[in-house]
Parts: structure tokens; sequence; C-alpha cells
């Protein structure tokens, strides 16, 4: 079999692999997921998943990007808007933990699950297999979106409104990035275990936490 018919049989079998995942994801749930559902479901032997994927927790998560979809779009929509960085600040955190709230589960183990350290490489592996998926992002906005993980992420967004008129420096970056990525995860945390929680007031809790840790 010559090279370029092995990549495209690699592709078409990683993909079988993800739409097998993502199908039994949205019918029973991340936590009912196994590796031999997925490779019973994708028509392989349990074990031929690890010549594709680091191991399942990997596939789950390529699986779980599409969830991203609607986030990525806004965040697009974003780009193309002339507002000034406070403003964009508040749009993405807004946003994106109204996104959370709506799959926690999926956005827990994301940002803090197995490989929540290094979430950077899934995403660019995901949209090399789905290009048509990927949205056209500003610089900021696309360094952000493939930090490596959480942490990374939410001190790219601190960073583009240091010194615009609220309380970060220099000295207390580190503190406010921490205190927000711990809210972030505490909120998560109790909607996966109390699903009926209200959205909205944790998603105003969760705002009303990161504007005044970052205001004067």
């Amino acid at each position: 079999m010559g090279e370029n018919n092995k990549e495209a049989l690699q592709r078409e079998n990683t993909l079988r692999f993800i739409e097998a995942a993502e199908e039994l994801i949205d019918e029973y749930g991340i936590d009912n997921v196994s590796v031999r559902k997925i490779a019973e479901k994708a028509g392989f032997h349990n074990s031929t998943i690890y010549l594709y994927f680091k191991d399942v927790n990997e596939l789950i998560l390529l699986a779980s990007m599409k969830h991203f979809n609607e986030y990525s779009k806004a965040l697009a929509r974003l780009s193309s808007k002339n507002w000034d960085s406070t403003e964009n600040f508040y749009f993405v955190w807004r946003f994106f933990v109204e996104s959370m709230l709506k799959n926690p589960k999926i956005y827990y183990n994301f940002f803090f699950g197995k490989h929540g350290q290094d979430f950077g490489s899934l995403f660019k592996r995901y949209y090399e297999l789905f290009p048509e998926e990927a949205d056209k992002l500003s610089p900021d906005l696309m360094d952000m979106y493939y930090g490596k993980n959480i942490q990374e992420r939410c001190m790219k967004l601190l960073l583009t409104i240091k010194d615009k008129d609220n309380q970060i420096t220099s000295k207390n970056i580190n503190m406010i990035n921490t205190i927000i990525v711990a809210s972030v995860k505490y909120i998560l945390e109790q909607k996966c275990m109390e699903p009926e929680l209200d959205s909205d007031m944790l998603t105003r809790d969760l705002m009303n936490i990161i504007e005044y840790t970052i205001s004067k």
C-alpha cells in the first residue's frame, strides 16, 4: 500500500472512531462511554483504538470538540467587531461560561480532566481533521483559543486588559489568574454534581467574581 493510501486509511479510521464516540456521548453521556462500546460501534477490536489515540480519554476529548463550535463561532463574530479590549474580555468570558454550563461534564473533562494541561495540541489535531469547522479569529483570540490549558488561556485574556483601568498589575496578575481559574473549576463542579442548579445564577456568580477580582 502506498504512503498516500496509508495516510488516507489512517485518517478514515480516526474519523470513524471520533464519530462513533460522538454518537455514544450524545446517546449515553460522557460518563457511560467505554473503549469496548466505541470500538464495537466503529467496527474495530478494542486494542485498535491505541493505534490512533494515546488513550480513550484523548479520543473522548476529540469527540467532545463539536461542543465548542457554538463558542468558536461566537469568538469569530467577536473578531469582526470593533470593541475595546475590556468589552471583548467580558464577552469572551460570559459566552464561555454560558457554553460550559450547557455541557458541564464535557467542559470539566476537557479543562480539568486527564489531558487538561495539554489540550492545545488536541485543538490543533481536531481542526486538522475537520478544517471546515475552524473559524477565523483575531490574533489575540486565536492565541487564547489555542492555549495549552485553561490557566494559559485565562492568562492570555488577562494580558489583553492589563493596565486598562483595572487593578491588574505584573505583581498580582498570577494571583488573579489563579482565583479566576479556581472559581471556574468550582462552578463547574457544582453544576456537574447538581445539574438542576440554575445556570443563569451560576453565570452571574462567576461573572461577578471575575469583575470583582479585576476591578479597581
